[in-house]
């Protein structure tokens, strides 16, 4: 972790107007912490409409309430994306909804990029179940 920089937890968002509750949801969690939140979305390249535009601009001033930064990336690689993102801001845990069918490696790739970093999914009942991270000797095994 970098001394220069607050730690932060980081909530992973798409350009659906639901994901308040996941922002929200980082928000308490950050509170328990005692740090900051910051916001994410990575989308695919070239997704660019009115109606995500919309959604992001909701999102933004959700974010912007709650006194959180909000970055939004446009790369086809969402997991990878996310799981950089997380490293540079030094995030301390990180939040996202409960994966779709089309993003079920969303959550299995960043675990497996980020074993240390504790993970809590949003389900749709609002629930926050957390996976903590992996203990050393087992991300020195799972490495091998």
């Amino acid at each position: 972790m970098n001394k220069n920089k607050p730690a932060s937890v980081l909530v992973c968002v798409t350009d659906q107007p639901s994901c308040r509750r996941l922002i929200l949801a980082g928000s308490r969690l950050a509170e328990s912490y005692n740090t900051r939140v910051q916001v994410v979305s990575v989308l695919p390249e070239g997704l660019i409409s009115e109606k995500t535009a919309g959604a992001l601009q909701k999102l933004y001033d959700t974010s912007g309430a709650l006194g959180a930064e909000m970055t939004v990336f446009f790369n086809n690689e969402p997991a990878l994306t996310a799981a950089v993102h997380a490293s540079q801001i030094d995030a301390i845990h990180l939040v996202s909804g409960a994966p779709g069918p089309e993003s079920n490696l969303f959550i299995e790739t960043i675990r497996q990029l980020l074993p240390e970093l504790p993970i809590s999914i949003v389900d749709a009942d609002d629930r926050l179940i957390t996976f903590p991270a992996l203990p050393a000797a087992v991300n020195a095994t799972l490495s091998s």
